[in-house]
Formats: C-alpha cells, sequence, structure tokens
C-alpha cells in the first residue's frame, strides 16, 4: 500500500470514515503543510521545565489508577526519555518523525529487558492510544499552541504508527455496532 493510501477493499464504498486515520487528521494532512510558525519544535522555550504529561493525566479522572500506573504513566515515562535522549526536545513537541522512531522502538523492544518485540495489541493499547488522546487533550486547550496533532500526521504517513493505527480498527468484529451501542 503506498503512503497516505488507505485499504478500503472490504467496504461497501471506498469513503473515508471513522476507522481511517484520515477522518481525525483536520486541516493539515502533513507535516509539510503546517506554516512553520505553527510547528511544535518553535515553541520550545515555552515548555521548558513542565512536565505536559502528569498535568494531561491530571485531567484524565475517568481513567482507573491501576490503568494510569501500569500502562499510561510508564508511557509518558518512556516517551518523555526518548524525546529528551534521543531526540533532545520536549515531549510535547513531537514531530511526526518522533513518534514513528518512538513506536518503531517500542515495538522492537524498547525499553525492556524481557522482550525482543512488543505485539501491535501492547504497541497500540499501552502507547499509541495514550499519545493520541495526550496529543488531542493538547490540540484542544487553548493554553497549548498545538494546531495539529503529531500522531495521527505519523499515522497518515505510513510506518509503524499506521500499522497498528490499522491494527486496532480491524481487530475487533462488529466494530460499527460497537460504536452504536
Amino acid at each position: 500500500m503506498a503512503r497516505g493510501d488507505t485499504d478500503t477493499s472490504d467496504r461497501a464504498t471506498n469513503e473515508i470514515g471513522e476507522r481511517d486515520v484520515e477522518y481525525w487528521l483536520g486541516v493539515y494532512k502533513s507535516i509539510d503543510e503546517v506554516p512553520s510558525r505553527y510547528r511544535l519544535e518553535s515553541f520550545s522555550s515555552e515548555f521548558a521545565g513542565k512536565d505536559t504529561w502528569s498535568d494531561y493525566l491530571d485531567t484524565r479522572d475517568d481513567l482507573a489508577e491501576s490503568t494510569k500506573k501500569n500502562s499510561w504513566y510508564p508511557c509518558g515515562d518512556r516517551f518523555k526519555k526518548f524525546m529528551r535522549e534521543e531526540v533532545g526536545r520536549h515531549h510535547a513537541l513531537a514531530h511526526p518523525d518522533d513518534i514513528e522512531a518512538y513506536l518503531s522502538h517500542i515495538k522492537d523492544g524498547g525499553y525492556s529487558i524481557k522482550v525482543t518485540e512488543r505485539s501491535s495489541n501492547t504497541v497500540y493499547y499501552q502507547h499509541l492510544s495514550p499519545l493520541k488522546t495526550f496529543f488531542a487533550w493538547l490540540v484542544h486547550h487553548v493554553d497549548y499552541p498545538h494546531v495539529y496533532n503529531p500522531l495521527l500526521l505519523a499515522a497518515h504517513a505510513g510506518g509503524v504508527t499506521r500499522e497498528v493505527w490499522y491494527w486496532q480498527t480491524e481487530y475487533k468484529p462488529g466494530y460499527a455496532e460497537r460504536r452504536d451501542e
């Protein structure tokens, strides 16, 4: 499948639906379309010394403490470490390529002494999903300069991010019926 294409072979129409990353993208479809003044890397001074991930988790009263403890805090810790040590930028200012590199690293067993490769299930639920909602939260809060979600741009571009995104949407049968409940 070519970069940016969506496999719609099993659908009645080729229309983009809620399962498709393109449905959620918004105005910008790639980082190249984002004007330089809105690109996240240009806001580094505003985020210096801030733990935006913890600020975000403080708002997530809907998550069980066990979920936060076992999935979301470790994801944030790993992502912050990756962004700090591998990229040299604040975790809230990720580029789509940073998201792809992080999820590839995680899929390949990164930050684990026990596994050499993680399943798509683990990558999605313990890493992609928390990051997706973190960046969506930033986009929807006026206190932050985010006008795009770098995870969505990464998923649109292809690679592991797109693969894991589509694994989740095709994973459970009866997706449309589940959405109506």
